[in-house]
């Protein structure tokens, strides 16, 4: 029976897209492995280790096997009953084909040889089908930064109101972050599309005295770069994979939770934008949930937890350890599949993001000014001292609190805040077009930065 995650026929769409969720399935992953195993076959009959008559045979049957339920039953059988991960495959290649298949089927390699070099393929097919969402977020991001660089909202910290940003500047915070990812995959592909040709312990010593050559001609021909030596028992680009992965599904999740707390209806600054059936409750008609932005969060805990996993795969037990390498069976497709879905669902938020100017100047105006508190106290300090115009000001905010009034009124009929200031200071510190100008600046700088520049 078919759980809520990952395999459901029903939910699964929850959990990855289409494309990788077509990387991991069973069906093309036993078809790239028969792949890679008639690739293997091709290379050893070249170089004599197996007949090339039974090379050429191997290579029809891993392309024209038909991978049908029958298939999968003996597949899975020959696992349950020998506990080994491809010990059933070669058993149906022995049941379906003649001694001139069977015999040299699987020579000279042992299964992480096989699935090592499936998982460099996969994981580069996966950054790629990434990058594209990652690159659609970024679009998306890019727009809203030039359409509301001058928007004006409250800033916030500590949940809450602090002093005047611009919508614009807030997004330019998320483009600078997502333009590092989009680096940070360029920088780790130069450590990922390795090769794994080694044997049992990794010393090639089932492939004769031409083992390296073999090993060459095996991983150019899939499209791999050889390895310096064996990984087997290295597996720290893989959770390197992870890390970034864990990264961009936090960031992802970090920009979901703000839109989450943005759209709350006390705030309604913005708003995901709703498809014409969407359902927010089929308790409640009138709400219109967070969906996408909630199920960021969700998708990045599922990240997170199997990075977490994928790290005890690190320490390994002398040349291979199967307690550590197969915990990424595991980890490795959820957390890639997880992360895409992330990456995708947050293109796609961005890109249909609706923002309400006009709550954000209402919710500006309902602090009665008091997020001009720090210009007012800089204002001040130049002529009275930072500590000293801390204090007046600090006293005014809680005065005007306290009495149900403006901050702008009490400020104004302070005696000692009115005797320092003119009027028309205290106009200019109340402005907020005045008080966002860096703001708008900021902006301007990421819009203008390159996404090689590791700081925008």
């Amino acid at each position: 029976m078919t759980g809520w995650s990952f395999g459901s026929r029903v939910y699964g769409s929850a959990w990855s897209t289409p494309e990788l969720q077509a990387l991991f399935d069973d069906a093309p992953r036993t078809r790239r492995w028969l792949d890679l195993l008639g690739t293997l076959a091709e290379v050893e009959g070249e170089f004599g280790l197996i007949p090339e008559t039974s090379a050429a045979a191997i290579v029809a049957a891993c392309r024209d096997v038909v991978l049908d339920d029958d298939f999968f039953a003996r597949f899975a059988a020959g696992y349950r009953a020998t506990g080994h991960s491809t010990a059933g495959l070669i058993d149906v290649i022995r049941q379906r084909y003649p001694e001139s298949v069977s015999e040299w089927f699987y020579f000279g390699a042992t299964v992480q040889d096989i699935t090592d070099s499936w998982l460099m393929l996969v994981l580069g097919e996966a950054r790629a089908l990434i990058l594209a969402d990652l690159d659609r977020s970024i679009a998306a991001a890019t727009a809203l930064c030039r359409a509301h660089r001058d928007t004006v909202m409250v800033g916030r910290t500590h949940g809450q109101q602090g002093l005047p940003i611009t919508f614009g500047f807030k997004v330019a915070g998320w483009l600078a972050e997502l333009r590092r990812h989009r680096q940070r995959f360029e920088e780790i592909a130069g450590r990922m599309g390795i090769g794994q040709l080694c044997g049992g312990v990794g010393s090639l010593s089932a492939l004769g005295r031409h083992g390296l050559e073999v090993q060459r001609a095996f991983c150019e021909r899939i499209g791999l770069r050889p390895p310096l030596t064996s990984w087997t028992a290295s597996r720290d680009v893989l959770v390197e994979w992870a890390q970034l992965l864990t990264l961009v599904a936090g960031t992802a999740d970090r920009i979901g939770h703000e839109v989450y707390s943005l759209q709350r209806d006390e705030v309604g600054e913005v708003r995901e934008g709703a498809a014409g059936e969407q359902i927010g409750s089929i308790t409640m008609p009138h709400k219109r949930n967070p969906e996408i932005a909630e199920h960021l969060g969700t998708l990045s805990r599922v990240v997170r937890a199997n990075t977490s996993v994928l790290a005890e795969s690190l320490p390994h037990d002398h040349e291979r350890d199967g307690r550590s390498w197969k915990l990424e069976w595991h980890a490795v497709p959820e957390l890639t599949m997880a992360a895409g879905k992330a990456v995708r669902l947050l293109g796609q938020m961005l890109s249909n993001l609706e923002v309400r100017a006009d709550r954000m100047h209402a919710n500006l105006e309902a602090c009665d000014g008091r997020i001009y508190s720090e210009g007012l106290m800089l204002a001040l300090a130049c002529k009275l001292g930072k500590q000293t115009a801390h204090r007046l000001v600090h006293q005014a905010a809680g005065r005007a609190g306290q009495e149900g009034q403006a901050f702008r009124e009490v400020v104004g009929h302070d005696p000692v805040i009115a005797s320092t200031l003119t009027g028309a200071d205290i106009e200019r510190i109340f402005n907020a077009g005045l008080q966002t100008a860096q703001c708008q600046a900021l902006v301007d700088r990421v819009l203008a930065g390159s996404e090689r520049d590791g700081t925008a």
